[in-house]
Parts: C-alpha cells; sequence; structure tokens
C-alpha cells in the first residue's frame, strides 16, 4: 500500500505545469517591461471580459497584430484574467 501511494505521489509531482494562454502567450510582453500594461493595469482598465476582448481586437498597434488574427486565442486569454 504504501509503495503505491509513493508511486502515485511521484507521478503527481513529476507531471509538467501547463501554462495557460495568458502565461504563455501574453503575459510575455504584458510585463510592465515591453508592453507598459501589466495583467492588473488591464483588468483596471477593462472590468468586463467583453471589454477586454473588444480591445485586444481593436488596438492599433503592430505587437498586437499577430493575436488579432487569432480571436480564439483572445477568448481563452480573456476567459482566464476574467
Amino acid at each position: 500500500m504504501r509503495l503505491l501511494l509513493a508511486l502515485a505521489i511521484s507521478v503527481l509531482f513529476a507531471m509538467p505545469a501547463v501554462a495557460g494562454v495568458w502565461q504563455s502567450n501574453c503575459a510575455i510582453c504584458h510585463n510592465g517591461s515591453i508592453a507598459k500594461s501589466t495583467l492588473e493595469t488591464l483588468k483596471a482598465k477593462f472590468k468586463t471580459k467583453e471589454e477586454f476582448i473588444k480591445a485586444a481586437k481593436t488596438i492599433n498597434n503592430p505587437a498586437m497584430a499577430s493575436v488579432q488574427g487569432n480571436p480564439d486565442l483572445i477568448k481563452k486569454a480573456a476567459d482566464e484574467v476574467y
């Protein structure tokens, strides 16, 4: 029984952590250095998920061009943030 429990715990700790869309795609730039806006400032500025999505889709910034071409990515990031 102890061996089985030890193996189960080992497997759980060995599983790699999976980063979300925000962490793997957005936080890279929205760190306060590359993009002045951070997760906290974006949440303060855009009170709802819908406002956040609209802003991401319509902002006129070349750095956002690749993201704007993937509305599902924007929605998934918004789901994580809100």
